[in-house]
């Protein structure tokens, strides 16, 4: 009989340590648990919080966005008509090229001629008038 009562003695007290091993475990599990529920609670505040200032400031960039993309159309349509005014001008710069060099090179010496040829031809005007009053008279 002492035999068995040792035993169930050493079983008695595996049993009793085994309980307040489980209780612990249990005890630090729960804990764990509402920790990790109070710490997704926060988590779903914080979300919920982060959403609402996001969405504005989504809204504030897309409208930048929508802004910058404007100023760079009117600045390229800007660009397209100073490319205009540049081509202009260098037609125009162009064109008084060429009406300096007539008026340098191509008038004066057609002026030069021209003149030449009228007093030539107002000198032999009077020439052949000269000579037909006196043989005709």
């Amino acid at each position: 009989m002492g035999g068995k009562g040792v035993i169930f003695l050493d079983w008695n007290w595996l049993s009793w340590g085994l309980l307040v091993v489980a209780v612990a475990v249990a005890f630090f599990l729960i804990r764990t648990l509402i920790q990790i529920k109070r710490t997704i609670a926060n988590l779903e505040v914080s979300l919920h919080s982060l959403e609402k200032e996001v969405t504005p400031l989504v809204r504030n960039l897309k409208e930048t966005s929508e802004s910058v993309n404007q100023i760079l159309a009117q600045a390229q349509e800007r660009f397209k008509q100073m490319e205009t005014l540049f081509q202009t001008l260098k037609e125009s710069a162009r064109i008084f090229s060429v009406i300096n060099r007539v008026l340098n090179g191509g008038v004066t010496s057609t002026l030069v001629n021209l003149a030449g040829l009228t007093v030539g031809v107002k000198a032999a005007g009077r020439k052949l008038f000269k000579s037909k009053d006196k043989g005709g008279k």
